[in-house]
């Protein structure tokens, strides 16, 4: 009985003709992508002393956050023409993250600190890059 259970699960798992190693990957990005999400919906409500940079950063991190959900949503939906701008993503906002702890932040004027946030999307980013990387590799 155990035995055949596990002959079933490679039948379940693979959709839309893709490989168990690929939808694996796919199902990861779409986990990660999602929690990056909500990480980033989380700073939606963030304040700042400049209002006219509340307001900025509050947009870009709303907008941000809903590119994540569409990359999720391309990611489980095996939207093969997508995996290449979703690295391009993630790279943007791990360039965008580092320069903004290096630099002083635009409409801040100071360079931002470290925190949790910033170290889960740090490393978000990173996974997922490689992740998106992969399966664009893999899809070709």
């Amino acid at each position: 009985m155990g035995k055949d259970i596990f002959r079933l699960i490679p039948f379940f798992i693979v959709m839309n003709g893709t490989t168990v190693k690929q939808n694996m990957l796919q199902w990861a990005g779409m986990l990660l992508s999602t929690l990056w999400a909500g990480v980033h919906l989380d700073l939606v409500d963030a304040k700042l002393p400049n209002p006219t940079a509340t307001l900025i950063y509050r947009v870009f991190f709303g907008f941000v956050a809903s590119l994540a959900i569409v990359a999720a949503v391309a990611l489980i939906q095996g939207i093969k023409k997508l995996y290449l701008p979703i690295t391009i993503f993630y790279v943007i906002d791990f360039a965008l993250l580092l320069e903004t702890r290096t630099a002083p932040a635009l409409f801040v004027g100071k360079v931002l600190p470290f925190n949790p946030y910033v170290d889960i999307s740090l490393i978000i980013d990173a996974i997922m890059i490689v992740l998106s990387l992969a399966l664009w590799k893999i899809s070709k």
